[in-house]
């Protein structure tokens, strides 16, 4: 490890991924064998999506499986590397689906707000239930699998986000760049469909299941709970 840079002049309340209280916590039931770590391995004290071979990373769609809670089973890989949080690939790891826990949120949060996942990266959002955290407002039609966009109003288009707009069908996604890189361009869609032109939603986040129990700003530690609010 390289000398010593810093010294906390207080202890953190806690670290991402931290039990938040002793209320009863369940995992997540696998199928026929355990979680593990896929290719790109998966980061504690972020959500989770695993596959039906039950390899687990941070990107997916739908609504995640589970969370990752801190266990100590990050690894340190690189020369002089002074911390970690991710997990290699091909490690068993564990999804928590009920309890209450640390989170560092990516907006303001308040309580009583739903915990969204980021369908890219796995990390927190908040807002109120029901709400759409759009990660881009873009111009565009859809022809069988097939997403040319014309115009970008805001953000930026990436694979895994979700798009939404009139006639476009339900869980709709991003699954692969075609000649756009965020912007103008075309991109594969996971369902086969004819949309005209259009106003279309890259939908950042998914709503779970999870609320906000503590507030907190902008890349701060929150506490979230799956018991309710």
């Amino acid at each position: 490890m390289p000398f010593q840079t810093f010294i906390n002049q207080y202890l953190p309340v806690a670290v991402a991924g931290d039990f938040a209280s002793a209320n009863p916590r369940a995992s997540v039931v696998t199928g026929d064998s355990a979680f593990v770590t896929g290719a790109n391995g998966a980061t504690v004290g972020q959500f989770a999506w695993a596959d039906s071979n039950g390899l687990v990373s941070n990107t997916g769609t739908g609504v995640p499986t589970g969370f990752i809670h801190r266990e100590q089973q990050a690894f340190l890989t690189t020369f002089l590397q002074e911390s970690s949080m991710l997990v290699p690939t091909g490690l068993p790891i564990t999804l928590m689906g009920e309890g209450d826990f640390w989170v560092k949120t990516n907006t303001n949060a308040t309580v009583g707000q739903k915990v969204f996942a980021n369908l890219s990266d796995g990390t927190v959002s908040t807002a109120a239930a029901g709400a759409t955290i759009a990660a881009a407002s873009v111009t565009g039609s859809i022809s069988g699998t097939t997403l040319n966009v014309t115009v970008v109003g805001s953000g930026a288009l990436a694979v895994g986000q979700m798009i939404t707009g009139n006639g476009i069908a339900a869980d709709t996604y991003i699954t692969a760049l075609g000649t756009g890189t965020g912007g103008i361009g075309t991109y594969t869609v996971s369902i086969s469909q004819t949309v005209a032109s259009e106003t279309i939603t890259g939908v950042a986040s998914v709503e779970t299941h999870w609320w906000v129990q503590s507030a907190g700003a902008v890349g701060n530690l929150i506490k979230m709970s799956s018991w309710g609010h």
